[in-house]
């Protein structure tokens, strides 16, 4: 029966071969488009759920308060807290915290590299998280305070394929780590990246540890009893913080950490987070499988006068409703699975450029997951119904003596859902064109508008270890060299600075008023190298010793943010006290981007400190427009000839800020490949209708050419037929993308207008696109001589 029924099916798609070639051309391109979006959606989705009781895993968070702001929400806690609340709060089984230590220069015999990604870690980390070892074990890693736990890339790279455990590493020349462990290679989907692990007592028995609840820099986690309710741990936490921490306003919460990825926000305003991208891409599947099913339906009903005796002489004979039904529904489940088959050696085959478009690492073994063959399955079943359901019930409904008579058409009114459904799928594929003209023009915008300072010609140095105390002597030599301009150092990167802090004070300040600032330490000539507009006063200089941070003295330079929000007419010279200091404002720069474009400029201070208080691991070097270059290559010797034993790191402060938006490159790029086949799908159904409609039309065509039709009138008239659909499908889509657009474009605080401009390209590209689809059957069809056509059946 099945066997039989399947040639019965395949007969009658193979009578239609140009018909069933374009809908399993369609549908297989837009099913691979949707298998490729449920891997990168099911990767998101994935994250950090591969822990054991992975459910039970949160990660502390805290929301600040000050004066006429919504919460600042920050996902850092104190030092101290952790072991606090663990002993405190009976929902809490377990804690463990998180500091990242930054880059260190790591040596084992001839090798020497610097490496990042290093965290101190509380010896409870593998009791928490489920990382598999390689060698060694969890019981015996990250006791004594100079062990040492490495990732299986690492440890090749040091000790090749042999077991390194109790091999020792020689960090920043001064401490020796023993080797207690090594990870296999962690999988991508997880926000616990690192590629060395150090225990947390390394960090007491080197003073690198805070002791107070003011300062908030690392990251702690926490497992939860089963039972455990987490608004009632949120509440409780921050009650035991305010028995700790005099004052206390910061309200403490925990957040699930297997939905940290996608839904982790920072600063002010909730952003919805990552799990936006995942919402848009799972549309736009979606819409490209939406369009492919659209033909299908188009291409069956447009069919259904030609198959119109069949059904009548079927019914005739008995065959019911039913019968038909299921028979067309067989039809569209065989096109449908030879597109998924097809489809799925499209995902094999292209794989690796996806996972270079999209950064993941997506595996081929993740094809034949349970989840992903699940997702085929209902993809298989939905597409089938969607597709086929229609079709089968208007080729079904024909009453037989009609069918039989060949006015199936008239019958069923699929002319008119034709136009529709032409017109709901032209309108999805406006949508994407111009979602992806807005997102590569805002990604364009972003890269190159004008931060506040000179970012080209640049140059970003690491001083990593030891080297902070190098400073000094770097400068003087890279001064003697004709390319270089001048030189600074600071804190942090001056292009991503993302430390502050409130309790600012000056004279005449309303008490009421508590703001955030942020803040960096700085040295000589910041403004200088940065190439930054002072709108008054001078930069740090040698020439003013007393610049300097001293005991508790120092000066500061304010941009203008905050100089508006102190509001006196006479903010130079004025006294401020913050960050432990007291001193005078003798500069106020313009606004310029310390964070990326997409965060709102806040109000900042800078002040500058000498090396020898406190690290100043990042200097900037301002080089000459001539040969950047070649001044490059001969820093990298001087460098050589003063400090042989450390590797030499520099990249141009430009291309740290491009790097800054590769998330969103990734994502105009796959937004770019989607459109392409959405409107390379809807072209095919349009070809292909369009020579339907122009077979239709034969009799037509000849009779007007007999009474003096011209070939450029009829073509003309076949053209304006299918230009009033697509014109329709602009004036629902451009609304619709407006209102989209708005909404995507309101999570950057730096954006683009939407121009009219915008619109217009999007709208000649569909245009375009349609025309040239129908050209070349109008053009045919006008030339069609007019006996033939009336001999035409």
């Amino acid at each position: 029966m099945f066997l039989n029924k399947f040639r019965q099916s395949l007969r009658v798609l193979l009578k239609e071969k140009r018909i069933t070639l374009i809908n399993i051309t369609g549908l297989s391109i837009s099913l691979g488009c949707a298998l490729f979006m449920l891997l990168w959606v099911e990767h998101e989705l994935s994250y950090d759920r591969f822990h054991d009781d992975f459910r039970q895993l949160f990660r502390v968070e805290e929301d600040q308060y000050y004066t006429g702001e919504e919460p600042y929400h920050v996902n850092v806690t104190p030092y101290v807290s952790g072991p606090v609340w663990k002993d405190e709060v009976p929902e809490i089984m377990a804690q463990c915290r998180l500091a990242y230590q930054g880059s260190m220069l790591f040596a084992s015999g001839e090798n020497r590299f610097y490496e990042g990604g290093i965290a101190a870690v509380d010896s409870t980390f593998f009791d928490m998280f489920s990382f598999p070892f390689k060698y060694g074990n969890a019981a015996s890693s990250l006791r004594d305070p100079y062990t040492i736990v490495l990732t299986e890339e690492l440890a090749t790279k040091y000790f090749g394929s042999r077991d390194p455990v109790g091999e020792t590493l020689l960090v920043n020349q001064e401490h020796t780590f023993t080797v207690s462990g090594v990870l296999e290679s962690l999988p991508t989907n997880t926000i616990l990246s690192f590629n060395v692990l150090i225990p947390w007592s390394f960090l007491q028995s080197n003073n690198l540890y805070n002791e107070t609840w003011d300062t908030n820099s690392i990251r702690t986690y926490v497992k939860l009893h089963e039972t455990a309710v987490d608004s009632v741990v949120n509440r409780k936490i921050t009650e035991v913080t305010d028995k700790y921490k005099e004052g206390n306003t910061i309200d403490y919460m925990v957040a699930p950490l297997h939905g940290i990825h996608l839904h982790a926000y920072f600063g002010y305003g909730r952003s919805p987070g990552a799990v936006l991208y995942v919402y848009i891409f799972a549309a736009i599947a979606a819409f490209v499988l939406l369009i492919a099913c659209i033909n299908f339906m188009n291409l069956s009903t447009a069919r259904a006068s030609i198959r119109a005796k069949e059904i009548g002489l079927r019914k005739v004979n008995g065959a019911s409703r039913g019968n038909l039904m299921r028979g067309h529904l067989f039809e569209s489940l065989i096109q449908t699975a030879i597109s998924v088959i097809i489809a799925m050696l499209l995902v094999m085959a292209l794989l690796g450029k996806f996972n270079q478009v999209s950064g993941k690492e997506i595996q081929l073994s993740g094809l034949f997951s349970v989840q992903f063959i699940s997702g085929i399955l209902g993809i298989l079943i939905i597409t089938t119904l969607l597709a086929g359901s229609y079709p089968a019930l208007v080729l079904s409904a024909m009453k037989p003596v009609k069918a039989i008579r060949e006015q199936g058409e008239q019958q069923t009114g699929s002319g008119l859902l034709r136009k529709i459904l032409v017109v709901f799928q032209f309108s999805l594929a406006v949508i994407l064109i111009t979602g992806a003209l807005i997102a590569s023009r805002q990604l364009n915008y972003m890269r190159g508008a004008e931060l506040g300072y000179n970012k080209t010609n640049l140059l970003h140095i690491r001083l990593r270890g030891n080297l902070n105390q190098e400073y000094d002597r770097l400068r003087q030599e890279f001064a003697a060299l004709p390319g270089v301009i001048s030189s600074t150092a600071s804190i942090q990167p001056p292009y991503d600075i993302g430390s502050n802090s409130s309790g600012i004070q000056w004279e005449g300040k309303d008490p009421e008023l508590d703001i955030l600032v942020s803040f960096t330490g700085v040295h000589y000539d910041f403004i200088k190298t940065m190439g930054i507009t002072l709108q008054s006063g001078r930069d740090f200089s040698e020439e003013h010793p007393g610049d300097m941070y001293l005991d508790t003295t120092t000066n500061f330079i304010i941009n203008q943010t905050l100089a508006d929000i102190i509001g006196k007419e006479e903010v130079l010279g004025m006294d401020l006290r913050f960050v432990g200091a007291r001193g005078q404002v003798v500069g106020i720069m313009e606004d310029y981007h310390f964070q990326p474009l997409g965060n709102e400029i806040e109000p900042m201070a800078v002040a500058p400190v000498s090396q020898e208080l406190v690290s100043l691991p990042h200097m900037v070097i301002r080089l000459d427009d001539a040969d950047p270059a070649g001044t490059i290559v001969q820093l990298e010797e001087l460098w050589g000839e003063l400090l042989p034993e450390y590797p030499f790191e520099s990249n141009y402060v430009s291309e740290v800020i491009d790097n800054q938006y590769r998330s969103e490159e990734r994502m105009s790029t796959l937004l770019k490949i989607f459109t392409v086949v959405a409107m390379v799908i809807a072209a095919l159904g349009l070809f292909a209708l369009a020579s339907f409609t122009a077979q239709r039309r034969t009799h037509e065509i000849g009779i007007r050419k007999t009474l003096g039709a011209t070939e450029h009138q009829i073509t003309l008239m076949m053209i304006r037929d299918f230009s009033l659909y697509i014109l329709l499908s602009l004036a629902i889509a451009i609304p619709a993308t407006w209102f989209i657009a708005r909404w995507w474009l309101n999570e950057f605080s730096y954006r683009i207008s939407l121009s009219p401009n915008l619109f217009i390209i999007s709208s000649v590209i569909t245009v375009s696109v349609a025309i040239l689809t129908v050209l070349y059957h109008a053009i045919r069809t006008s030339r069609t001589n007019p006996v033939t056509a009336l001999r035409y059946e």
